[in-house]
């Protein structure tokens, strides 16, 4: 059998309410948008796709590994943008800020400890992001649109990655349902 996995970073509860909150005045805009549930929002690092659930701890073990490799570290959330910007709008993503670095190294170094055990090797590069919901059609895309474009800049205090969390992920006609696997401390 195989198990959807990936690796991620937790948000903390006074942004997942933010988040939540903005949701919730996009979906006023009447679009067609399948949100991401506050239970699951995070920041994904590496996604795996179907791993054989014989290589789950291999998987958790590179994970913890590589975790203890980086120290804890400080991100940003952003800015809300439709992707793509212009055209056939599919996501609604909240820019994540990397001010360290120290994200990117992580993912990357996932990816690549990912790639040798077999698994899809990303080449565009890690561009951190959270995704808000996905566009399920063109209706009232246009008033979507000018929501995302009015929506304020976030006054919220840094994020705070303390570990590396890796999720089973099991779809299912109200969404995916995200099962930890394990959780590894950074640093």
């Amino acid at each position: 059998m195989a198990t959807r996995t990936f690796l991620a970073l937790d948000l903390d509860d006074v942004a997942l309410d933010e988040l939540a909150a903005v949701q919730e005045v996009l979906a006023a805009a009447g679009a067609s948008v399948r949100w991401t549930g506050r239970e699951n929002l995070h920041v994904t690092l590496k996604f795996l796709g179907d791993v054989d659930d014989s290589d789950l701890a291999g998987v958790c073990a590179v994970a913890a590994e590589l975790a203890g490799t980086v120290e804890a570290f400080e991100f940003t959330l952003g800015r809300i943008v439709s992707v793509p910007p212009a055209g056939h709008m599919r996501m609604i993503w909240t820019e994540i800020g990397d001010p360290t670095g120290r994200m990117t190294a992580l993912a990357e170094q996932y990816n690549d400890a990912c790639a040798a055990m077999g698994y899809k090797n990303e080449n565009r590069g890690f561009r951190p992001q959270l995704t808000l919901g996905r566009v399920k059609g063109g209706r009232n895309v246009a008033a979507l649109r000018a929501a995302i474009a009015g929506l304020p800049a976030f006054d919220l205090d840094a994020q705070f990655a303390d570990e590396v969390v890796v999720y089973a992920s099991e779809l299912s006609r109200e969404g995916p349902i995200y099962t930890v696997l394990s959780r590894t401390p950074l640093g």
